[in-house]
């Protein structure tokens, strides 16, 4: 028998040299195990790196554009409102150019300024027809409205009828703890003339008055 000198099954009884443990190369990885290798290895097409990128930045910039516009509208919210509170503000500070006749709005309650000139006593039963009083002052804004819409004298609900120099609010506000704009040397109940009423003068002062007088009146009262 001839000598088997072929060396085409070396490879299978004879490790490689180089190979000292024996084991063969491992042959590459096919289908997506191998194109996973791939991704990891650094291998991934260019294109599908930049396209996956580019997914990446465009859902960023999708995120960031919800939150800018969730604040803006926060900040578009809090501008209105504080629109129609400045608005309000403006509309109870127009004082002048209003008609008269008319209820007026201020601070929540409801003013009227007659055009018809009468005593004390008619003012204050007129008022009562409306549901109202004669003004009752309480305080320097409330004045400060009075003046700005009265350019003369008008009866405010205050009195001493009763009882000479016991001053009284017709709505039964107590009067010594109440705030007074008493004119210098006012009240100063002079006997021959009975000035038992008092009128709101152009300048926002009071002055005890005859009741008989004829004088505008402004007549008051809480919105319903």
């Amino acid at each position: 028998m001839e000598p088997r000198n072929s060396y085409e099954h070396f490879n299978e009884f004879y490790p490689d040299e180089h190979n000292e443990a024996g084991y063969q190369p491992e042959k590459p990885k096919t289908g997506l195990a191998g194109r996973q290798a791939e991704f990891i290895q650094g291998k991934l097409s260019p294109l599908v790196m930049y396209t996956l990128l580019g997914v990446s930045l465009l859902l960023s910039i999708v995120i960031l554009s919800i939150v800018v516009n969730l604040r803006n509208s926060e900040k578009t919210n809090s501008s209105l409102a504080e629109l129609q509170r400045e608005v309000s503000r403006l509309r109870e500070n127009l004082y002048p150019v209003q008609p008269l006749n008319k209820w007026r709005l201020f601070k929540q309650r409801l003013y009227y300024f007659r055009s018809t000139r009468a005593g004390w006593n008619e003012s204050q039963n007129f008022c009562t027809s409306m549901n109202s009083n004669l003004v009752v002052i309480n305080n320097g804004d409330e004045l400060e409205y009075i003046r700005l819409n009265a350019n003369c004298a008008h009866w405010i609900g205050l009195h001493d009828t009763a009882e000479e120099g016991t001053w009284r609010w017709v709505d039964g506000t107590d009067y010594a703890s109440n705030i007074k704009f008493w004119a210098s040397n006012q009240p100063n109940g002079d006997e021959r003339w009975e000035e038992d009423c008092a009128v709101v003068s152009e300048d926002g002062l009071w002055h005890d008055w005859p009741c008989n007088s004829q004088h505008f009146a402004i007549c008051e009262k809480p919105t319903e």
